[in-house]
C-alpha cells in the first residue's frame, strides 16, 4: 500500500490524497517537503475526520495549506520545533470564504463536546488544527 492508498482508504467526503501528497512537494529555499514516514500516517487520520465533518456541516470549502512537516522543511519555514506538523497530526486549513473566525468557533465546539483533545491556532488567513490528546487554543 501506498499513501494515495492509505488516504484513499479513509473514504473522505471532502479531502483527496492529491491535497496531502501535495503538501509533500512545497518547497522552502533548497529544501523540499516530503511525505510522512509510513509510521506516521495513521497519526492524521483524527486530523482529517473533524477537518472533514466541518467541511461537510458548514458547506464551505477548505483548503490544506500545511500537512506533515519533515524536520528540515519545519525549519526552513521555522516551525515550532515541537510542532505537531512533525507528529502528523496537524492540518493548517484556510476557508475559501474567508471566514477564519467561523471556522474557528466550529473547531472549539467539537472539541468542547468530546469530539477530540487538541490544538486549534487561529491566525489572520488560517486555522491550525491538531490531535495532539491535551487541549491547546491560541
Amino acid at each position: 500500500m501506498d499513501y494515495r492508498d492509505f488516504i484513499d482508504g479513509l473514504n473522505l467526503r471532502h479531502f483527496s490524497a492529491d491535497e496531502l501528497i501535495a503538501q509533500a512537494h512545497r518547497v522552502r529555499g533548497d529544501v523540499t517537503n516530503s511525505l510522512p514516514p509510513e509510521q506516521l500516517w495513521s497519526a492524521i487520520v483524527p486530523t482529517l475526520w473533524i477537518a472533514d465533518m466541518v467541511r461537510h456541516q458548514s458547506g464551505v470549502p477548505l483548503i490544506i495549506c500545511s500537512a506533515y512537516r519533515s524536520p528540515s522543511y519545519n525549519r526552513a519555514v521555522g516551525g515550532a520545533s515541537h510542532s505537531q506538523h512533525l507528529a502528523n497530526t496537524a492540518l493548517d486549513l484556510i476557508p475559501v470564504d474567508g471566514g477564519v473566525g467561523k471556522l474557528f468557533d466550529a473547531f472549539i465546539r467539537i472539541r468542547k463536546a468530546g469530539g477530540f483533545k487538541g490544538g486549534i491556532g487561529r491566525y489572520v488567513d488560517f486555522i491550525h488544527l491538531d490531535t495532539r490528546g491535551t487541549n491547546a487554543t491560541w
